[in-house]
């Protein structure tokens, strides 16, 4: 083989075609289809939907859960224009006080929305940030809402959308409410986001994480040396494994047992 089509072999499988989570398994499915019924389905989604936009982490290379830097989706305190789904990839979630101090109210993975509850405030409530190259699905508020008038039934799915969102964070945070122990707290919370992204990879027992350890621990509660430790801890019990971006859960039952402590 000569060293041309070497290189050019070696760009083919570097371009690897992107993937995005089915939309059978996204959130915003609810309004993302046509209405009405099989034969008389009315498509309004051209007015207000944008499939796949793909948003650049802006970041360079680094080891697993060591902080990276991102870019804003969307802005704390600016007007809605939005909501959005997550097609690929990872976005966290910060608050900033009036001191500037950030916490981190939560993690996206792929089907998940993103600004919903700015629907009720008129302003977003966090910004979302990028942690790897990403893709969302974005739905115009304005326009959604005009169509939603001359279609009641695009207003029903909407309320379901909203519903279940509201059902899926209020799960998503009694997991991880009232642990007694940090080692508990991680557990569960390993636990959840693994059985989130699996939506995506099709496997609950592992994930690939590009979060920090410093935004898990900001977001936990917890200092970073003791969740350091904790993470050295689990891999010496084989509770889970670290390779690269790869974390495995090697043990479900134990993790479990620990989580609901």
């Amino acid at each position: 083989m000569t060293q041309a089509n070497k290189t050019v072999n070696k760009a083919t499988a570097e371009q690897k075609p992107s993937r995005y989570v089915d939309c059978e398994h996204c959130s915003m499915q609810a309004v993302c289809l046509p209405i009405g019924s099989e034969n008389h389905a009315i498509d309004l989604t051209s007015n207000y939907l944008t499939k796949r936009i793909e948003v650049s982490a802006g970041r360079n290379s680094s080891p697993l859960l060591n902080q990276v830097t991102g870019v804003k989706l969307f802005e704390q305190a600016k007007p809605l224009t939005a909501i959005f789904a997550v097609c690929s990839g990872t976005f966290k979630l910060s608050q900033q006080n009036e001191a500037g101090i950030e916490k981190i109210v939560g993690f996206r993975f792929p089907g998940e929305l993103m600004a919903e509850d700015a629907l009720f405030l008129e302003t977003y409530n966090y910004s979302a940030i990028a942690l790897d190259d990403s893709s969302v699905c974005q739905v115009f508020v304005a326009p959604l809402s005009a169509c939603s008038k001359l279609a009641p039934e695009l207003q029903q799915n909407l309320i379901k959308l909203l519903t279940k969102q509201s059902y899926v964070q209020q799960r998503n945070t009694q997991a991880l409410i009232g642990k007694k122990s940090a080692e508990c707290l991680l557990a569960a919370f390993l636990l959840n986001i693994c059985q989130r992204y699996a939506k995506y990879s099709g496997n609950e027992t592992q994930i690939e994480l590009t979060i920090s350890r410093h935004d898990i621990a900001n977001f936990l509660g917890i200092r970073r040396e003791t969740l350091s430790r904790i993470l050295s801890k689990f891999q010496q019990e084989q509770l889970i494994s670290i390779k690269g971006k790869l974390l495995v859960l090697l043990s479900l039952n134990r993790l479990k047992q620990l989580a609901d402590n």
